[in-house]
């Protein structure tokens, strides 16, 4: 602990000298000057002042201590032969922590010099404790900083609809992290690779195509690799000089580029669902057009059918006349005849519900494109 004493009696300067040589790092002065000049070289940790001093006294200068920025916060121990309650009362005004009486008891002093170490040593560790908490405060901003890069890229890729929008929508993320990447997305047959070179660099093409099987997450120098099923993330320059950030890119990369595959699966099931829906409402006029072709056909065949079932009916009733029949024998032949018609016309009616079915089936789907 290094203590300033500043007095100017010179015997005391000695008494305090001889108790507290041992005790810590101590510097007399006969004057507040003195003193003023040598602050501005050090510091001490606690003031022992005299209230009487000539020219400037112990509490002006002590006001003066308190009003520095550079010393406000060093305490001041007052000495003086006067303990009234004016002295004291004045002391407290100008800013001192404590006050000892002349002549000085040692045990006193040492003692009062301990507290003040204690104390100093309770505040040096809160300002580390403050410190190591904006730290760590500060760590934690910029970590949210860095994953609100992440929902950033998650939010903006739901409205990509292609392939290409994606793949700079990755690139812009990587750059907000002064990260040189390169990355390429695989959809059926369409293949691309982007980067801040552009597309489909010849290089970076034949680079990817050759990490994209090497594991899940591949670091090999200051490169990274991410792959997520469809997608290939190459991180150029990992900032390996600090840790902490190195570890959390790669995360953040890793929750980026799976989240990147998770919306190329949707964007490739929202084209395959836009084709389907395509080829349906293709479809239905076909379909439409073949079911009124079956009905005309249905209504053509059964005006024929009808026109034959007339004929047969007159053919027969002439042919009874010359086969000399009975009238029993005739009734049951033209029974017969009639049963054998109606069953063609049951078969029929059968096709006509059919069509029926499918004409249901057709304005089903046409209602489902509607929404």
């Amino acid at each position: 602990m290094r203590v300033f004493v500043v007095d100017d009696d010179p015997f005391f300067l000695d008494l305090i000298g001889g108790i507290l040589g041992g005790v810590c790092e101590l510097e007399s002065f006969g004057s507040i000057d003195a003193c003023q000049a040598r602050l501005a070289d050090t510091k001490p940790d606690l003031f022992l002042l005299d209230i009487e001093m000539p020219v400037v006294d112990g509490f002006a200068f002590c006001r003066r201590l308190k009003d520095d920025f550079d010393t406000q916060d060093i305490p001041v121990l007052f000495v003086s032969s006067h303990d009234d309650e004016d002295t004291l009362l004045h002391c407290y005004e100008a800013g001192g922590e404590d006050f000892i009486r002349k002549p000085v008891d040692p045990a006193v002093l040492i003692g009062k010099l301990a507290v003040a170490n204690r104390i100093l040593a309770d505040k040096k560790a809160l300002r580390e404790q403050a410190g190591y908490a904006q730290q760590t405060a500060m760590a934690a901003m910029v970590s949210m900083s860095e994953l609100g890069v992440v929902l950033q890229f998650l939010s903006k890729s739901f409205v990509c609809d292609c392939i290409k929008a994606l793949s700079a929508l990755v690139i812009d993320a990587m750059a907000q992290y002064d990260l040189q990447a390169a990355v390429q997305m695989r959809m059926g047959k369409d293949i691309i690779t982007l980067s801040q070179n552009g597309q489909d660099v010849p290089l970076e093409v034949s680079v990817l195509n050759h990490v994209k099987d090497s594991g899940r997450i591949f670091q090999f120098r200051s490169r990274c690799v991410f792959n997520f099923g469809r997608v290939t993330l190459l991180v150029n320059n990992m900032p390996l000089e600090d840790a902490d950030r190195c570890g959390r890119i790669r995360d953040n990369c890793a929750i980026l580029a799976e989240g990147a595959d998770a919306r190329l699966k949707a964007i490739e099931t929202d084209l395959l669902a836009q084709r389907r829906r395509a080829g349906i409402e293709a479809a239905l006029p076909r379909l439409y057009s073949t079911l009124d072709g079956v009905q005309n056909n249905y209504r053509r065949n059964c005006f024929e059918l009808t026109q034959v079932m007339i004929d047969f009916e007159e053919t027969l009733g002439k042919t009874f006349i010359h086969l000399g029949l009975m009238e029993k024998q005739e009734a049951e032949l033209g029974n017969m005849a009639n049963e054998f018609m109606l069953r063609v016309v049951g078969t029929q009616d059968a096709s006509l519900e059919i069509v029926g079915k499918l004409e249901a089936l057709a304005d089903d789907l046409k209602a489902l494109l509607k929404h």
